[in-house]
This record gives C-alpha cells, sequence and structure tokens, in this order.
C-alpha cells in the first residue's frame, strides 16, 4: 500500500497509511438512517420511514397504499433538509400511506428506473405506478396532500 492512500477493502475495512503507521477504521451503520427490511418482509410500524433497496421495493408497493418514495443521498445538503419533513409526513399519514427512502448512491438501479436526475426527488406511488413527482425541499402540506390525493 502506498503511504498517504485510503482502500476501501472487500470486508469494509478502511485502511489509511500515515507515514509508517496504519490507521483501521470500520464502517460503522448510521442509526440516523432508516434500516433496510429483510427480503420479503414488509412489516411497516405506522409512522416510520422505511428504507427501500431493489429487494423491498416491489412488496412495499404492493402493500396496498399510497407510497411516498424520497430519492436522496446521505451528501446532498438538501436531502438532509428534506429528511425531516419526510419523517413529519411519516407521522403525520399514519399507517394511511407508507414512506421510504432510497439512497441513490446504493441503489442506482431504482433511481435509473423511475428516471430521478436530480435529488432531492419525491415519488407519490398509487398500486405501484407513480402518480406524482417532486423534485427539491418541499413542505409536508404539499407531499401529505399529493398521499391524499393518491388514496
Amino acid at each position: 500500500m502506498i503511504p498517504g492512500k485510503a482502500i476501501l477493502t472487500l470486508a469494509g475495512v478502511l485502511a489509511v497509511t500515515a507515514g509508517a503507521s496504519w490507521f483501521m477504521f470500520r464502517e460503522v451503520p448510521d442509526p440516523a438512517l432508516p434500516r433496510a427490511a429483510p427480503p420479503g418482509a414488509v412489516e411497516i410500524a405506522a409512522g416510520d420511514v422505511v428504507r427501500l433497496t431493489s429487494r423491498n421495493f416491489a412488496d412495499v408497493q404492493a402493500a396496498g397504499k399510497p407510497v411516498l418514495v424520497d430519492f436522496w443521498a446521505p451528501w446532498c445538503g438538501p436531502c438532509r433538509t428534506q429528511g425531516p419533513i419526510v419523517e413529519q409526513v411519516a407521522a403525520q399519514m399514519g399507517d394511511s400511506a407508507i414512506v421510504g427512502k432510497v439512497n441513490v448512491d446504493e441503489e442506482r438501479d431504482l433511481a435509473r428506473q423511475f428516471g430521478v436526475r436530480a435529488i432531492p426527488t419525491l415519488i407519490v406511488f398509487k398500486a405501484g405506478a407513480p402518480m406524482t413527482q417532486f423534485v427539491g425541499v418541499h413542505p409536508v402540506a404539499d407531499l401529505t396532500a399529493a398521499l391524499a390525493k393518491a388514496q
């Protein structure tokens, strides 16, 4: 390894050299990020924001409720502004709708499938079909109105 360089190994360990010294860091999941549901399991508590992946996306869409999906990335400033708003929407809608987030860095195929070109992009789905799309930061009222219209 070249001094001063960093490599992310397959085991998820970051090795950094600083001169002759080695420092090891482990990737730790951010507890603030929504957790992924196991494949095939769509147990969603009312008011929770679900971490959506290509493994559980179809199951969530088939749940028979309107779905709000926030396409975002952790490095995106406007996405970090939209995050708490999305959480408020989930709490306000309760069990009448599903609210989820797709990290576009981890789920590029999902973002491509729905034509996401800028983030944050929020899409409201009804019966698995996109109904309304928002790009940029939007208030709770806009998102809850779109979800109510999709019911």
